[in-house]
């Protein structure tokens, strides 16, 4: 009787458990879309609070023929900001960015997304295995033929043990695939600087025929406001190609020699990002 009845316990307490894991509200990571304008966006996540780290997503859906930008937006355009100060248990973030594309309209050239984008935040959480919450402002533009700016304010609650939704799990992996790796040493285009008299220096990128790459972006320190590099008609084929671009937009009376730059390089099934210096020729 007593050997039935622990069975019947240990049976009825493994149902209870059962229940809870089924009853962890797992759509709540998912969060709810909000309407913007010409848009809709929301809140996603995944990971082991336990561990101390989440791997969140803000997503976004753009109407037909309206975009938004990327860190760095061209010749117009807003960059997306991201302000977790009225998160809980948060220590620090970083956002990420799939690779853009280039858009060229009357108005000069912008990088950005059309239709759909999500954008990768890693999350190292203050003490692993509390309920967090998610208290993200963010700040976009939303643009077609004339930008607006949108301020909105996303929530997403997440408990100490929770059921990723297989959903959120797609959705996320798949943003963090279109980020750009770390070209190898092998993969590394050649950078050089070209002075020209009476003019600003130019900048050309030889970028491997191996990497297949279809647009390349140069960054700058902020103050800087550089334009998009130029593919060489010359260029491609078995011998790669070659883009340049003229260090306009450095500030006035400001030496660009040494200034940390940033290369990325959008290619139709992986993309790169390189660091670099620009070095006095």
């Amino acid at each position: 009787m007593i050997h039935r009845f622990f069975r019947f316990a240990v049976l009825f307490a493994g149902f209870l458990l059962t229940s809870f894991v089924a009853a962890l509200p797992s759509q709540a990571l998912e969060g709810a879309w909000q309407d913007l304008p010409n848009a809709r966006a929301r809140l996603l996540a995944i990971g082991d609070p336990m561990s101390g780290r989440l791997l969140a997503g803000l997503e976004i859906e753009l109407d037909k023929n309206w975009k938004t930008y990327w860190r760095s937006p061209g010749d117009s355009g807003i960059p997306p900001t991201f302000d977790w100060s009225g998160a809980s248990n948060i220590a620090q973030t970083r956002a990420q960015f799939p690779a853009p594309v280039r858009f060229t309209d009357e108005y000069g050239e912008s990088v950005g997304y059309k239709k759909h984008v999500v954008f990768p935040i890693e999350i190292d959480l203050q003490r692993p295995g509390v309920p967090t919450n998610l208290e993200l402002n963010v700040i976009l533009g939303i643009c077609r033929e004339v930008c607006i700016p949108v301020s909105e304010r996303f929530s997403l609650k997440i408990p100490p043990v929770f059921v990723a939704t297989n959903s959120a799990k797609e959705i996320l992996n798949s943003a963090t695939a279109s980020v750009p790796i770390v070209a190898s040493v092998t993969e590394r285009p050649q950078v050089s600087i070209v002075e020209r008299a009476g003019t600003t220096a130019l900048l050309t990128i030889r970028v491997p025929a191996d990497l297949q790459i279809q647009d390349v972006f140069v960054e700058g320190p902020q103050t800087w406001f550089l334009g998009l590099p130029q593919k060489l008609q010359s260029s491609g084929g078995t011998n790669g190609s070659e883009w340049a671009l003229a260090l306009d937009g450095v500030p006035l009376g400001e030496s660009p020699w040494g200034a940390a730059m940033r290369l990325t390089m959008v290619g139709p099934d992986q993309s790169f990002e390189q660091d670099f210096t620009l070095s006095k020729p």
